[in-house]
Parts: C-alpha cells; sequence; structure tokens
C-alpha cells in the first residue's frame, strides 16, 4: 500500500512537473515570438532576455531592457525590466509589475516616470487575451516632460470591469478612478496664470465612467489599433481645487471621427474662483468679467444657491454648447 502511494505521488509529481515545464517554455516563446511578429511589423520590439522563472506553482515571467516602439503611431516605451506573474493553475490571472523608473514617448513629447508602487492586476480570456477586469496601484507617480513640464501623483486606483455581471460584453467597460493629492502639471499652472489662485496640487478627483469601446481591449488593440470609444455614459466624476470644486454628470454617443453627440451637467461650486482663473488666463476677455459675472449670479441665485452654478453642455452638430447657445467646436474624443 505504501509503494502504490509512493509511485502515485511520483507520477502526480512528475506530471505537475511536466506540466509547469512545457507551459514555461510555452510562454517563453510566445513572448519571443510576439517581438519576432512586432519587428516584422516594423516595430522597435527588443528584450536583452526574457526568462519564466517560479516553478513549480508560479509562471513568472521577465523581460530585460525592454523597448517597444509603434513608429506608425508615434509611441514608444522602454524600461529596465517588466514583470508578468500568475499562478501555474491560474495563467489568465495576471499580475503586472513596472520598474520604479521608465521612458514612455508619445506623439507629442517624451515622458520620464518615476513610481513609487506601479503595478496590476489583470483577468484576461485566454487566446485573445481580453481584458475582463483590472486593478491598477499608482502611489508616487512622477512625470518629467522634455516640453517643459512636471506633475506627480500621491496615490490613484484605477479598475475596470466588463459589463454586465452575468454574460459580459467584451466591448463594454465600466471604470473607476480615484486620486488624492494630483499635482497639476507646471505648464498647465503656468498657461493659467493661476498660481495666485489656487493651490499647486488638486485635492482629489474621482470617476465612475462606462464606455463602449469599438472593439475589444484585447492583444489586438496594442498590435493593431486601440479601441475607440463609441458610448459614454459619466455616471459621476468630481474635481476638488482648492475651494473650487466640479462635478459632472451625462451621456453622449461617439462617431468614427471622435465627435461626441449628446449632454453632459456641470455643477460648480464657487464659481466666481473659477471665472477668476478663466479671466487671469485669457480664457475669458477681462472686458466681458463684468457681465458674464451678474449673468452667472442671476443664474446662480435662481438656482437657489450663490456659489453653486449647474451649467449644461450640450454636444451637437460638432458644436459645444451652454444650453442653446454655441461656445466652441466639440472636442474631438480619440485613442492613438
Amino acid at each position: 500500500m505504501l509503494r502504490r502511494m509512493i509511485v502515485v505521488v511520483l507520477v502526480a509529481a512528475l506530471a505537475w512537473g511536466g506540466y509547469w515545464a512545457v507551459g514555461a517554455w510555452g510562454l517563453e516563446k510566445a513572448v519571443t515570438l510576439w517581438l519576432e511578429d512586432r519587428r516584422a511589423d516594423g516595430w522597435q520590439a527588443e528584450a536583452e532576455r526574457v526568462v519564466v522563472r517560479g516553478f513549480p506553482n508560479r509562471f513568472d515571467l521577465e523581460l530585460d531592457e525592454v523597448r517597444l516602439a509603434d513608429p506608425r503611431t508615434g509611441w514608444a516605451w522602454s524600461a529596465p525590466f517588466f514583470q508578468s506573474l500568475a499562478l501555474s493553475y491560474k495563467p489568465y490571472h495576471v499580475i503586472a509589475v513596472w520598474p520604479d523608473r521608465q521612458s514612455l514617448q508619445t506623439p507629442f513629447e517624451r515622458l520620464e516616470i518615476t513610481s513609487e508602487r506601479l503595478r496590476g492586476s489583470l483577468m484576461l480570456t485566454p487566446t485573445s487575451l481580453a481584458l475582463k477586469r483590472s486593478s491598477f496601484e499608482l502611489d508616487g507617480i512622477e512625470l518629467v516632460s522634455d516640453a517643459g513640464w512636471t506633475s506627480r501623483l500621491t496615490k490613484g486606483r484605477l479598475a475596470t470591469r466588463t459589463l454586465p455581471e452575468d454574460f459580459p460584453d467584451p466591448a463594454l467597460h465600466q471604470i473607476s478612478f480615484s486620486a488624492e493629492a494630483w499635482q497639476v502639471p507646471s505648464k498647465l499652472l503656468s498657461e493659467l496664470n493661476a498660481a495666485d489662485l489656487v493651490p499647486d496640487t488638486l485635492d482629489s478627483v474621482t470617476a465612475d465612467v462606462t464606455i463602449r469601446f469599438s472593439a475589444p481591449w484585447d492583444r489586438r488593440a496594442i498590435e493593431q489599433a486601440r479601441p475607440q470609444p463609441r458610448h459614454v455614459e459619466i455616471k459621476l466624476a468630481e474635481a476638488k481645487w482648492g475651494q473650487m470644486e466640479l462635478k459632472l454628470a451625462g451621456s453622449f454617443e461617439v462617431n468614427e471621427a471622435g465627435v461626441p453627440e449628446g449632454s453632459v451637467l456641470v455643477k460648480a461650486t464657487n464659481w466666481r474662483e473659477i471665472l477668476a482663473v478663466g479671466v487671469a488666463s485669457g480664457v475669458v476677455p477681462a472686458d466681458f468679467e463684468t457681465p458674464i459675472t451678474a449673468a452667472l449670479e442671476i443664474a446662480s441665485q435662481l438656482a437657489g444657491s450663490p456659489k453653486t452654478l449647474d451649467i449644461p453642455l450640450n454636444f451637437k452638430n460638432g458644436q459645444t454648447r451652454i444650453g442653446p447657445a454655441p461656445i466652441g467646436p466639440a472636442p474631438v474624443i480619440r485613442l492613438r
């Protein structure tokens, strides 16, 4: 009996060891082939070393000296390492770990990124690796741009999940974001000419948004083209900046050109301070300050609160309107 148990244990150990070896080899081979395919597509896609560790219960993938660049979109990223950690019996639940220093090139500028903690938990589907659920910790994130500005996020949390719960749609995502002590980009503060009017740090930012994209966020979102927003529902977004507070809620469609059609209600608390920032930055001409103040005072009194103002923003026919009055072109919402 004892001999039979020993044989069973040995066979099980050998089988599990074989499973791990095959899985580790397959993962390493898949990443290597993916880098080769990107180079064939014209990318710069390099890693000095691709290795899988973690026997017997983990598939811990590490890429050293990673460099990815897509010349078609103008995006590039480099880092001394990147880690993807997973239990061998749950290979599609991945913990992603970024280093404390990395570089990101956008179509407009180059960012040097440092962080105290930057990691994410991702639940993916087999084969296409479509995102089902994710959560990210963003602590002590500092950005330094070659365009001459800096910004720092003390603490941030980002979470996504596909909806509905019972039968998730891979293109429909609920996105929640929160941030504490977010230093405003120095360039923006300088352009606003508002250093004496507002602090340099946002107290808090929160958002609860549901977005239907044109396609799932899977491996093709990196290899080919980013899925584009097609319907956006803002359940609530809030920002507190010194004495100013903004709240947004609403929904809109986004066409293939990235132009929205719908409405968003903006609730502004301490709107006089917001107007003062607008005047200081030149967004609002100084000659208009007195009549605008008078009109907004009447509107706020009608709303029943002298410090709070409800501003209905409507996007229609490529224009942004406050109520029926056009104030400029609608924003273009497009992910590159």
